[in-house]
């Protein structure tokens, strides 16, 4: 792998002069001392350290030389960032001008930055006033001037300046010969130098030098790609294809919105360059690119879960944030645990709740600790949670950062953190950059701030957020870097994406508390399209000449409109994109090698499981068996024989099988009293709506009760009057009908049927005047009359208790009840008419035989183990999504794309 591809040449008259170099960062700071390290060593010489220091660097050792002398104005602390933030935070939330803000965090970012880009140009609050003609209490830019002076006053106050105060002391230093000036300094890297940074460099020295590259040997080559996504495959896709033709390469990728769109581009490289890391069990490595925007180490799982669990004791959670917590590896000893908190998540599901309490998960665990038989230990989940509950007492009120410090290393280390797995190499590293972030958090407590436990966590989490986690690696032969990181850089292949004209210049967005005028007039950065036209335009010059061969590419749409090239790339001639992907064998043919020969691989067939052995098996479904058979035989398999469960989604109110089930239950208490249709008919107005009333009331409030505080009053008052009115109807339809009375209510029956054991239940039935039975089935949807029909039924329980009744049944019939409809839907041979009902298409006696014949295959396909992947429908796929992870539908296709290849291939 190459160290570094970096022209040192047109440097080394100054470093070997001993002259000052000075970069535009760090990264091409470090990018130079390697080349000409590198350069040194091929030489077998020895040398002096180079004098190249980032911008930053210089003015940090030049401020340091101050100190040592005891220069008198730099007697004083540079604030931090950090501290800056918080600062202007505390200020803004406490201000009055601001009560109608919910965010503050983002307004004292943009106030902050005000403050910096005034002193950067060196002005003052005067010209700020003088450049807003309309300054009143209601613009942007008098709230900040009033927040600016209370900042002011907190700086002196706690004995803080900003960095560009300190500048400023610099460059009187330097002007008074208090700092030796430099003979020459060059410049290297810098498009743009904010006013007093460059009055800082003019001032320490005698004569200043820019130091840029003129390649005139450079290929520029513009493609387009259809999109984003495309685009971004089609860079990887080159940038392997240049390694494979040169493996000294050293590739530039600037992404210019590299800070939107990262995570994209890093599953798409990963995907390019190696094909296997999605395998299981996969252990990292080093993959051949590096990005310049590190991961947020906030985003990284391992702190993700320690901030979670400095949360635990919060009174709620959202209900998959707790239960991946519960799953996490860095909470107590996960592995040893994993039944009880897969159980637990269960549980938690199955409430419906969107939010969980932490009472909720510590009276949940003690249930399951004595369903599941597990013994009291010092360290497992259910002590845990205990002590958690005796701990969140100390966390109340506010306190210093160094003290919640110390609460935070004892919560954490009560909950078992970081896990008893052994750590890997990125997550240790992760693990010691929280370290510094709690030292960070440590400085708080120079600004006199203290914080009660929520904003003590906000700030962990604001501070892990903005702190860049980078695995350390070996230096990678393809650099990722966002616009600005490529500045100064020189490769020997570079690709420039996302040029197009939406993008490249960018669009002007001038601070909101500056006047804008102001801000145009100085030139401040994002301030109008001019400004970003030149600083787009004199990026774009760079990044032609920092390789002998430039490819720029734009995409031709996006999500929503049609994008053109940038105007600044746009004269460029055009060069299709199939001919920079030219090579011996396509990307894709050699990932597909990669993969065959990562394992041997064997096609089994799985469309037969083993046969179902009734008297070692527990037979689960009941007539739902016949129904999920019909629907998908690997479906019923997956959910019947291996327990594949899903549970409903939490939803705001009652869900709709809820509901249903209110009205089941109040019909049946109500035909439970009433027992035959003339009881009904002879009840007047006042006694049926007080018995309906009543009745909806009882099951409401059982409801009501199981769900607790999620179903208010007031809702559930509006649930019942709802039910009451949907009964009311209904009933109104059951004073239409022939004479009848209920023989059955939500009878529970066991039956063998084509040797299958079940429990069924039938929700009624009925016997009319001439003794005929009627199966009824409610239903609160909108059934139809076709789902009885054919090999694969959609709706085969009440033909299956037709065949299997211990009495001829004449009849069966859905029940619609609901706002849209209320009637009846079935079909059968009745000696009198009745509305809904029609006889079937064939003699009775036939359908029942013909219905029997359909249900004993099913059943026998069930226990001789069809376990086919057949979906009747596409409707039943819709409602199998569930299922999707273990059926693998939706990559039925692709997998036999690839069963023919691996075929053939041998």
């Amino acid at each position: 792998m190459v160290d570094t591809w970096f022209d040192i040449k047109p440097h080394i008259s100054a470093i070997e002069s001993g002259e000052l170099i000075i970069t535009a960062n760090n990264r091409l700071r470090n990018h130079m001392l390697r080349a000409y390290g590198q350069r040194q060593t091929d030489a077998a010489g020895v040398w002096a350290s180079p004098r190249i220091y980032s911008l930053s660097q210089w003015i940090e050792m030049n401020w340091d030389v101050l100190q040592r002398r005891a220069y008198a104005p730099a007697a004083q602390r540079i604030i931090n960032n950090l501290q800056r933030q918080t600062l202007w935070e505390k200020i803004i939330g406490e201000s009055s001008l601001a009560a109608a803000l919910l965010q503050p965090e983002p307004l004292a970012q943009a106030a902050d930055s005000a403050l910096r880009n005034l002193e950067l140009w060196q002005l003052n609050e005067e010209q700020v006033s003088a450049a807003e003609p309309l300054l009143n209490a209601q613009s942007n830019t008098y709230c900040w001037l009033t927040w600016l002076g209370e900042f002011r006053a907190r700086l002196a106050q706690l004995g803080f300046i900003t960095q560009e105060s300190a500048n400023q002391i610099l460059i009187d230093a330097f002007k008074n010969l208090q700092l030796d000036q430099e003979a020459i300094i060059h410049l290297t890297g810098f498009d743009d130098i904010p006013p007093q940074h460059q009055d800082l460099i003019n001032s320490a020295c005698h004569e200043l030098r820019n130091i840029k590259l003129d390649n005139q040997q450079t290929q520029l080559i513009r493609t387009e790609t259809q999109n984003s996504e495309a685009e971004i495959r089609a860079a990887a896709l080159w940038s392997k294809i240049q390694l494979e033709q040169n493996p000294a390469a050293m590739i530039g990728i600037i992404v210019p919105n590299l800070g939107q769109c990262r995570d994209q581009v890093e599953r798409i490289f990963v995907e390019v360059f190696e094909p296997l890391a999605a395998l299981p069990y996969r252990p990292r490595y080093t993959l051949p690119f590096n990005f310049s925007a590190g991961t947020p180490l906030g985003a990284t799982p391992i702190i993700t879960a320690t901030l979670d669990l400095l949360e635990l004791q919060k009174s709620s959670w959202d209900l998959e944030a707790i239960c991946n917590l519960l799953l996490s590896p860095f909470f107590g000893d996960a592995d040893s645990e994993l039944v009880l908190r897969t159980h637990l998540i269960q549980t938690l599901r199955k409430l419906g709740k969107f939010t969980i309490s932490l009472s909720d998960l510590r009276y949940h665990c003690q249930k399951l600790k004595s369903k599941l038989g597990i013994a009291e230990s010092d360290n497992n989940l259910i002590t845990r949670l205990v002590q958690l509950e005796n701990y969140r007492r100390q966390s109340f009120g506010n306190h210093s950062a160094q003290q919640w410090c110390d609460f935070f290393q004892q919560h954490l280390q009560l909950l078992g953190w970081p896990g008893t797995r052994q750590l890997d190499s990125q997550e240790y590293q992760q693990l010691t950059l929280w370290n510094q972030v709690l030292e960070n958090f440590l400085q708080l407590d120079g600004t006199g701030i203290q914080f009660n436990y929520p904003g003590a966590i906000q700030q962990l989490r604001s501070i892990a957020g903005k702190t860049p986690f980078q695995a350390q690696t070996p230096n990678s032969p393809i650099q990722i870097l966002g616009a600005l990181e490529g500045a100064g850089l020189q490769f020997s292949h570079c690709w420039v994406m996302g040029l197009h004209h939406r993008q490249w210049p960018p669009v002007p967005a001038p601070n909101p508390l500056l006047p804008t005028n102001l801000q145009r007039t100085q030139k401040m950065p994002h301030a109008s399209a001019e400004r970003e036209l030149q600083f787009a335009r004199a990026l774009t010059e760079h990044y032609r000449q920092c390789a002998p061969v430039v490819v720029f590419s734009s995409a031709h749409s996006d999500d929503d409109s049609e994008l053109s090239p940038s105007a600044l790339i746009r004269h460029l001639p055009l060069t299709a994109i199939d001919s920079l992907m030219s090579n011996d064998q396509s990307i894709s043919a050699q990932n597909y090698q990669a993969l065959a020969a990562a394992s041997h691989l064997e096609i089994v067939s799985t469309a037969q499981a083993p046969q179902l052995l009734i008297a070692q098996e527990p037979v689960r479904g009941g007539a739902s068996l016949f129904k999920e058979q019909a629907a998908c035989p690997f479906n019923a398999f997956a959910r019947l024989r291996l327990g594949a469960t899903s549970i409903d989604e939490p939803v705001a109110g009652l869900s709709a099988i809820e509901r249903g089930n209110l009205l089941h239950d109040a019909l049946a208490i109500i035909w439970k009293q009433l027992k035959d249709q003339n009881t009904l008919l002879s009840l007047d107005e006042t006694a049926l709506t007080t018995l309906i009333t009543t009745t909806t009331q009882t099951v409401v409030d059982a409801l009501k009760q199981k769900r607790g505080t999620s179903i208010g009053v007031f809702y559930a008052q509006l649930e019942q009057e709802r039910l009451a009115q949907l009964i009311a109807d209904w009933l109104a339809q059951e004073k239409t009908r022939p004479a009848f009375s209920v023989v059955a209510i939500e009878e529970e029956v066991q039956i063998e049927f084509a040797g299958l054991p079940l429990r069924l239940r039938i929700d009624r039935i009925d016997q009319l005047a001439n003794g005929d039975l009627l199966l009824i089935d409610y239903k609160t949807g909108q059934p139809k009359l076709q789902s009885w029909q054919g090999e694969r039924m959609d709706e085969p329980q009440l033909p299956l208790y037709a065949v299997t009744a211990t009495s001829p049944v004449a009849a069966i019939a859905f029940a619609q009840i609901n706002a849209k409809a209320m009637k009846w839907i079935g079909t059968g041979e009745l000696n009198t008419n009745h509305d809904g009902i029609y006889p079937s298409k064939q003699p009775w006696g036939e359908q029942l035989q013909e219905w029997q014949m359909y249900l004993q295959q099913l059943a026998a396909d069930f226990i001789q183990g069809d376990v086919r992947v057949d979906m009747k429908n596409p409707t039943t796929a819709q409602y199998a999504e569930d299922l999707l992870p273990l059926n693998r539908l939706q990559e039925q296709d692709a997998l036999d794309a690839f069963i023919r290849r691996m075929q053939g291939a041998v």
